[in-house]
């Protein structure tokens, strides 16, 4: 390997912090769940992780050109159409970076629609990152939601709120996403040049500094949240 490289190499080894997706099987784990549904599945990233884990796993993803990349890597993987035409149940569901690509009157009917389908008893995982300098590189996130916000509507109170969700849950663990501080917007960010360098040796810096406070120094940029849905009612 050139000495070019192995610093790339070293760099994205430094900077690149993936805790969620520990969270995530623990949270899976802790659920006692068999059967998983993950909405929005994408590339399958979770849908493997929970599959080698020993979980029996079926991925959901509205992108039908994704739906066929996953099933020729042999994942278990529907699109939404075939999933209508089911009538399967599942014990937990994953919704990892889902919620944040809906507004809030699109996302109690979505949410609602796929809760219809988890047991009595079942288990809710979300993941989804909170806002930051950096929420709207992704095009289409429209909005980031709260632990909080999301019990005002399908939590068992009575919230002033506009929208109020079929199903109740109950909020049982959460855990806050710590990542690195990175340096903000900047021409280097976006442009080639000498600040690119000088951004990348501040962003080194700062996950230098992450790795060695043991997450203290860093900012808090996500969640991970495990629900438990106690009833399906009917909308207020």
């Amino acid at each position: 390997m050139t000495a070019p490289a192995l610093l790339r190499t070293v760099y994205r080894r430094v900077v690149t912090v993936n805790s969620e997706s520990e969270k995530v099987l623990a949270f899976a784990r802790a659920a006692g769940a068999k059967r998983i549904l993950d909405v929005g599945c994408g590339y399958g990233r979770n849908v493997r992780l929970l599959r080698d884990a020993g979980f029996d796993v079926l991925g959901v993803e509205v992108n039908e050109q994704i739906v066929r990349a996953n099933r020729e890597a042999g994942l278990p993987c529907i699109s939404v159409d075939e999933f209508a035409r089911t009538q399967e149940e599942f014990d937990l569901l994953l919704m990892s970076h889902v919620i944040e690509h809906f507004a809030p009157a699109a996302l109690v009917p979505f949410m609602d629609s796929y809760l219809d389908r988890l047991a009595p008893g079942g288990a809710l995982v979300i993941a989804t990152p909170l806002l930051g300098p950096f929420f709207y590189d992704d095009f289409d996130h429209v909005k980031p939601y709260h632990p909080i916000g999301l019990m005002m509507v399908f939590g068992e109170g009575e919230a002033q709120v506009q929208y109020y969700a079929r199903n109740r849950l109950a909020l049982e663990d959460v855990w806050v996403r710590r990542s690195p501080l990175r340096l903000g917007h900047g021409r280097g960010r976006y442009v080639g040049s000498w600040r690119a360098r000088a951004r990348q040796v501040g962003d080194f810096a700062g996950a230098l500094l992450f790795r060695a406070t043991g997450g203290l120094i860093g900012t808090a940029d996500g969640w991970v949240g495990l629900f438990r849905k106690l009833r399906a009612g009917v909308s207020l």
